[in-house]
């Protein structure tokens, strides 16, 4: 499937506001680009808001998000890049284990467990998201 030029250009809006896309995008993109766009609008401003008039701040929203991912097991690239992002906003990488091992007790220790592999090989630059890991 050929991907039009619209679905190029909503991918270039979610670059710009993430620095990546995921491989989702790229399916959505070639699929509907006005899927691609409606769930990015959403999505972008759902995680990427402005924290003004907002309950969570950045830190704290992808701090959820690694427990959230880790609790649905099979979102690897989300786990990936919200622990990174949660990190850049001041998360420490306890933290980010922490939010983790809050979603064994809904998911089981099994979700735990794949988080922390997925952890290990980021860590070991085998990640699947294209990004720069802190230390």
């Amino acid at each position: 499937m050929a991907m039009t030029p619209d679905g190029e250009a909503e991918l270039e809006k979610i670059r710009s506001v993430r620095g990546y896309t995921l491989p989702l995008h790229d399916a959505l993109a070639e699929l509907n680009p006005e899927f691609l766009r409606r769930y990015g609008n959403l999505a972008s401003f759902t995680l990427f808001g402005e924290a003004e008039g907002r309950a969570l701040d950045l830190k704290t929203r992808y701090l959820v998000l690694v427990g959230v991912t880790t609790a649905v097991k099979g979102d690897r690239e989300g786990g990936e890049w919200a622990a990174v992002r949660a990190v850049q906003n001041g998360a420490t990488w306890d933290e980010v284990y922490e939010a983790a091992f809050m979603a064994a007790l809904p998911a089981g220790i099994p979700a735990f467990e794949a988080f922390c592999k997925t952890m290990k090989e980021m860590k070991e630059g085998k990640g699947w998201v294209d990004q720069k890991v802190p230390d």
